[in-house]
């Protein structure tokens, strides 16, 4: 077992300041309806991508994934990343500058599933697509030891449900996992007072679960919630925590269990980040940039383990 702790100190930049200011303030109305949370999502989304991007659409185990990878750039890692947009959004279609987003900010081959949304496809959809996107990936001749995977907010969870599925079959497990503000706790037991998150409100989480779930399970089920899951064995874990995500306690509580689970793992708390923040590279927010370029070394130290 081992973990490594590092608080940054610095407080919000006016960059970081500028763009959240500028968040409607209904974003995360908790009356919203799923279809409400696509329309206010597709205005943030959808963003064209680079001439140095090299896209492909490849189908693995049955489900549409987009492939990504920037010109020159080849770290010999592929990233399978399982994308955010509270189980209900976002189609690949209008996700692909979020797969240039990582491919361009790590140098590493990335590989997003096209997994179905709900409520129109509720739990287990998201998961099957996901499991069923990774062995397909494997069998296309992907070794395992090379793929870092990657969850951003619900994605989060849903990498680790994956990752706890092919732990239980025996299946060979990737090199690591990385989070990127992971949702961990589907029913947001203790949402963060710090700050204001104005990507997030508890309810509008709650309801996004119950999208999600279809009343198949309570929202702290450890089978959705990894948070409360027995996460032996699995990869080591680098987690950066924003200190305003309404949902930083769960992944705190990730971080103990991980940790009581002999689980390595790499936990950052970073003052004045939100849910989210790592998207806000492209609109050159320090705190994103410089939270990627830690993410960058931290994938360049794994080389060292090999």
């Amino acid at each position: 077992m081992s973990t490594n702790s590092t608080i940054r100190t610095q407080g919000a930049s006016p960059q970081m300041q500028q763009v959240l200011q500028a968040i409607p303030a209904n974003f995360a109305d908790p009356s919203a309806t799923a279809a409400d949370v696509r329309a206010m999502f597709k205005a943030f989304h959808g963003h064209p991508t680079g001439k140095d991007l090299t896209l492909s659409i490849t189908t693995h185990g049955g489900v549409r994934c987009g492939h990504y990878a920037m010109h020159g750039q080849n770290s010999g890692w592929t990233v399978f990343h399982c994308h955010g947009g509270a189980f209900v959004s976002t189609p690949l279609d209008e996700y692909h500058f979020y797969g240039e987003l990582i491919a361009r900010q790590t140098g590493c081959a990335v590989v997003m599933p096209d997994y179905r949304l709900a409520p129109e496809a509720p739990y287990p959809a998201a998961a099957d697509d996901c499991r069923a996107a990774w062995n397909g990936l494997i069998e296309s001749g992907y070794p395992p030891h090379r793929i870092i995977i990657m969850g951003e907010s619900c994605g989060g969870s849903l990498a680790l449900g994956l990752l706890q599925q092919l732990r239980d079959a025996g299946a060979a497990l990737p090199a690591c996992f990385i989070s990127l503000t992971g949702w961990f706790d589907l029913s947001v037991q203790q949402p963060n007072t710090v700050g204001h998150d104005p990507f997030l409100t508890a309810q509008w989480v709650r309801n996004r679960a119950r999208d999600y779930l279809a009343g198949s399970m309570a929202l702290d089920d450890p089978r959705v919630s990894p948070a409360f899951a027995d996460l032996s064995g699995l990869p080591a874990m680098y987690l950066q925590i924003g200190e305003c995500d309404l949902l930083r306690h769960g992944a705190e509580h990730l971080a103990r269990r991980a940790i009581e689970c002999g689980v390595a793992v790499n936990v950052e708390h970073w003052p004045g980040a939100v849910q989210g923040w790592h998207g806000l590279a492209n609109a050159h927010v320090p705190e994103a940039l410089a939270a990627w370029r830690a993410i960058r070394r931290y994938i360049d130290s794994l080389d060292g383990d090999d």
